[in-house]
């Protein structure tokens, strides 16, 4: 896994910054530079309208008292594609753009979704709670008193 993880955070810079000079060789720097400042500017303006929308469906959710779940994920996806666009590069800028878009991150989740029921196993056990609450060494009972607070009288100078 970190062999994996090491080649990702050399390659994807690597070859974002070969892009970066390579278009840079064709159209010029300054042109470069725009074009980086172009595809931040606008990925800075997609990701508050993505996050805002997300952020009025989540609420809505649950002032129904509605899981948000799925919504929550895509605020992930959009947080991570904010995090992309920060990265000068065209390769990062592709992806976070794509995780932008609904359409992308509802394939994203498919996949997703997919590797993890494929290498993770999830047992969900309920308790039975006929007999009462569970009890066990770690547990502590215990009664929540608060106190009045006590009034400072400011410091006094005198002269």
């Amino acid at each position: 896994m970190f062999a994996r993880l090491f080649l990702l955070f050399v390659i994807v810079p690597v070859i974002d910054l070969f892009l970066l000079v390579w278009i840079s060789g064709h159209v010029g720097i300054p042109s470069t530079i725009g074009l980086v400042i172009l595809t931040a500017a606008i990925g800075a303006w997609l990701v508050k309208l993505q996050g805002a929308e997300v952020r009025r469906k989540i609420m809505s959710q649950f002032s129904r008292q509605e899981s948000p779940a799925d919504l929550l994920t895509d605020g992930a996806m959009i947080f991570f594609a904010a995090g992309l666009l920060l990265t000068p590069g065209l390769l990062t800028d592709v992806f976070g753009f794509t995780l932008l878009t609904p359409f992308c991150r509802r394939f994203y989740k498919r996949v997703i979704t997919g590797w993890f029921k494929k290498n993770f196993k999830v047992h969900v056990v309920k308790p039975d709670f006929s007999q009462g609450v569970p009890r066990d060494a770690n547990t502590v009972d215990g009664e929540v008193v608060r106190e009045k607070p006590v009034v400072q009288e400011p410091d006094r100078i005198e002269e």
